[in-house]
C-alpha cells in the first residue's frame, strides 16, 4: 500500500460535499497530504427562453463557482492543509477521474447524496461512477442524517444482542 500524498475532493458545495471536505482535511493533516479540491461545471449550461433565444450559463456558473472554490481553499489553508483547486468543465464523473489521474491522486474523498429509486435512476450517481472507474481508492461520505440513522440502527442491534453467545 502506497502512502497517501494527494487527496482529490470533488465538491458541489452541498452539505454532503462539505462533510467530505472535513473528512479529507482530517486525513490530509494526519498523512501530511495535499488536497486537490475540484468543482466540475456541467457542459449542459444552456437553456431556451419563450422566444427561442438560447441562453449560455457557463460564464455565470464559473463566476459563482470560482469564488466559492477559493473560499473553500482559504478555509482549508487556515486549517494547515496544503490545497490547490481546479474548475474543469465536462461530465462530472469523467472530469473527476481524469483529474485524479493527472494529479496522481492516492485517494478520492467525496460526498454522496443518498438518492435512491426513481431519483437515483433519473439523476444518476456521480459517486457510483467514480467508485467504479477510479484509478485509486474512493472514500464516500454519506449525508449526516443517513450516517446518524445508521449509527442508531447499529446501537439498537447492539442492545438486542445477548450478553453471551453460545456456539
Amino acid at each position: 500500500m502506497k502512502p497517501i500524498k494527494t487527496i482529490l475532493v470533488p465538491t458541489d458545495f452541498s452539505d454532503c460535499s462539505e462533510r467530505a471536505v472535513r473528512y479529507a482535511a482530517m486525513i490530509a493533516r494526519t498523512f501530511k497530504a495535499r488536497i486537490v479540491l475540484v468543482h466540475v461545471i456541467q457542459p449542459y449550461a444552456y437553456s431556451m427562453t419563450e422566444t427561442f433565444n438560447v441562453v449560455e450559463h457557463y460564464t455565470a456558473l464559473k463566476t459563482i463557482a470560482g469564488p466559492m472554490l477559493d473560499q473553500a481553499r482559504k478555509k482549508l489553508l487556515k486549517q494547515g492543509v496544503l490545497v490547490e483547486t481546479d474548475l474543469p468543465t465536462g461530465p462530472a464523473h469523467h472530469e473527476i477521474i481524469e483529474k485524479a489521474r493527472r494529479a496522481k491522486a492516492d485517494l478520492i474523498v467525496m460526498g454522496t447524496h443518498g438518492r435512491t429509486g426513481v431519483e437515483h435512476f433519473l439523476l444518476g450517481s456521480v459517486a457510483e461512477k467514480v467508485v467504479r472507474m477510479s484509478p485509486c481508492p474512493v472514500l464516500t461520505v454519506p449525508p449526516e442524517d443517513r450516517a446518524k440513522s445508521a449509527q442508531k440502527k447499529r446501537a439498537a442491534k447492539a442492545d438486542t444482542k445477548p450478553a453471551v453467545t453460545l456456539y
